[in-house]
């Protein structure tokens, strides 16, 4: 009987060994990039657009990532957020924020704010030093439809963060 007993936790315990080896066998990695750009100031009436570019990955790939940007104010606090953006391989995406949905800056109506992207990718390839998107912000009238200002100002490539799903 103490025999029977030994076996049958044996094979239970194979059991158990064998599921938690398939398991992590199809496990997905995961890694989240968080890219955050200078700061620039929004007067009333004007609009701020985010632009990401899937350009790739360091191996020469170029898979679909997850995204959301984040608005920040001066004391780094959210104040404006997107729904998650799929950004496809070689396609831009965009998100538009109009300065008079946002809270009260200075008396003038500016605001001084920055941008966070953070990047959700699959991919095991990750550069921090050439992340899979290039962003852009531009400041537009909505009156015209002019771009106001421009720049590529996404200079800080935070941590790099890799996990096992």
């Amino acid at each position: 009987m103490k025999i029977n007993v030994i076996r049958y936790s044996l094979i239970v315990l194979l059991i158990g060994l064998a599921a938690l080896a398939s398991g992590r066998a199809n496990a997905q990695h995961r890694n989240e990039i968080i890219i955050e750009s200078f700061t620039w100031g929004m007067s009333s009436g004007l609009t701020t657009r985010i632009s990401v570019v899937n350009v790739g990955f360091t191996d020469g790939s170029v898979r679909s990532v997850k995204t959301s940007i984040q608005l920040m104010d001066t004391e780094g606090e959210v104040i404006a957020q997107s729904d998650e953006i799929t950004v496809g391989p070689g396609k831009i995406r965009f998100w538009d924020v109009p300065r008079d949905l946002l809270p009260a800056g200075e008396p003038t109506g500016r605001l001084q704010v920055r941008a966070r992207i953070l990047v959700t990718t699959d991919s095991f390839n990750v550069d921090r030093n050439r992340p899979p998107l290039a962003p852009t912000v531009e400041l537009i009238d909505p009156d015209t439809g002019r771009t106001v200002m421009g720049f590529n100002g996404f200079a800080n490539f935070g941590d790099i963060k890799g996990e096992t799903e």
